[in-house]
């Protein structure tokens, strides 16, 4: 029988640094302690990030970062007190969060920022029942709390609320289309919001749902590329939006196309795999940082990831990387035009499996150890990247 390979081109042009993928770029560290489970959001050229849990207590503390001078700098503390598994979201030029795990109970209040003034007021409580690992959104002059977990009732929500920000006032719409859960991403293209991923207490979920607002009806749109998981990070940037991370320490990163209903792999993260990280956007690019890493570290890193449609074509210098066959039976060969890069292969996981520098125009990778299964390829050439799937027979 003869077996049918494919083998994989890649061609960089600077400053194309991730041709159809996109691109990560490191920007300043967050300079306060590592944080998990935090709550983020971001107003015009600002990103905020609070609370969450660093690798010693629950934290009320609130940060802002500027896109413009890559920037942190403190503001004033959340007064809701320390919590985790908050969410947030802004209307036009406020901030809000809330709900959350308190360190001895889950919570339903809301609190709103005023970034002009760097100050906080309360606002009208969830009218849901109080909860954790919930999922928000906002489209127009309103914002969006759904799904979460109570701990001590054990239950899993379904439900979706509307904040209305002239009103000061919840009111319930059309509860979620799929299972109850908690820990799921959500974002907003235009007048839908969407949510999905999250756990359901059974399982980790891979579906992914559409709410239109003018219907107030949900859709249930094609699954989450990646696998199934919880403690993502999601956002938008224009018609598409972006899931990536979560558990366990996954680092893929997913596109969806409103306009196919298609899910593509993107630029693996450049960070550690982690879950519980923030994640926004500010533009036309997206932010992720923070979080729970591999090997239960508290990362401070934070990157910002730029939209394949958003890179330069100018071509100053081709570089090509061809790596075969795939499926691999034992042995992938790679064969470059360009020394001095590096091939690294991820688990499903996130994990690190393989590192190979390539110091010669053709090199070889013996995956004979590696078990079979389903992989992430990533190399890496100075300052461009480029990931793909490999399997592994």
């Amino acid at each position: 029988m003869r077996l049918q390979t494919q083998a994989i081109l890649v061609s960089f042009c600077c400053p194309l640094f991730l041709c159809g993928q996109g691109y990560w770029t490191q920007k300043a560290d967050f300079i306060s302690n590592g944080k998990r489970v935090a709550a983020a959001f971001s107003i015009g050229n600002k990103g905020y990030v609070g609370i969450g849990r660093d690798s010693f207590n629950y934290t009320n503390d609130f940060w802002e970062w500027d896109q413009a001078t890559n920037a942190w700098s403190q503001k004033a503390n959340f007064p809701g007190g320390p919590r985790v598994l908050a969410v947030g979201f802004s209307i036009g030029s406020k901030g809000y969060v809330g709900t959350g795990w308190s360190g001895t109970s889950d919570t339903q209040d809301i609190y709103e920022y005023d970034p002009f003034v760097n100050s906080w007021t309360p606002k009208a409580s969830l009218s849901g029942l109080a909860r954790e690992g919930a999922v928000a959104f906002s489209i127009g002059t309103k914002g969006y709390i759904a799904t979460g977990y109570n701990f001590f009732s054990n239950g899993y929500f379904q439900d979706l609320w509307e904040y209305d920000q002239s009103s000061d006032t919840w009111s319930q719409k059309a509860s979620f289309g799929g299972a109850s859960r908690a820990y799921a991403v959500a974002f907003s293209i235009g007048a839908r919001g969407y949510v999905g991923t999250g756990y359901d207490g059974v399982s980790q979920k891979q579906d992914f749902w559409e709410w239109d607002q003018s219907s107030n009806t949900w859709f249930q749109k094609s699954n989450f590329g990646g696998t199934g998981r919880s403690w993502a990070v999601g956002f938008s940037i224009g018609t598409k939006g972006y899931i990536g991370t979560g558990s366990v320490y996954c680092q893929d990163f997913w596109m969806w196309d409103q306009n196919t209903d298609a899910w593509i792999q993107k630029a693996v993260f450049s960070g550690i795999g982690r879950n519980g990280a923030i994640g926004f956007s500010i533009g036309n690019k997206g932010y992720l940082g923070l979080g729970l890493g591999t090997g239960g570290t508290y990362p401070k890193d934070f990157y910002e990831y730029t939209p394949d449609s958003l890179t330069s074509t100018e071509e100053t210098e081709n570089v090509e990387v061809k790596i075969y066959p795939n499926p691999c039976y034992g042995r992938l060969n790679i064969k470059t035009n360009i020394l001095e890069s590096e091939i690294q292969i991820f688990n499903l996981s996130g994990q690190v499996v393989c590192t190979v520098e390539l110091k010669d125009y053709y090199s070889e990778i013996d995956t004979a150890l590696l078990p079979a299964g389903v992989y992430f390829l990533k190399i890496i050439s100075g300052s461009k990247t480029f990931s793909q799937k490999l399997v592994i027979r």
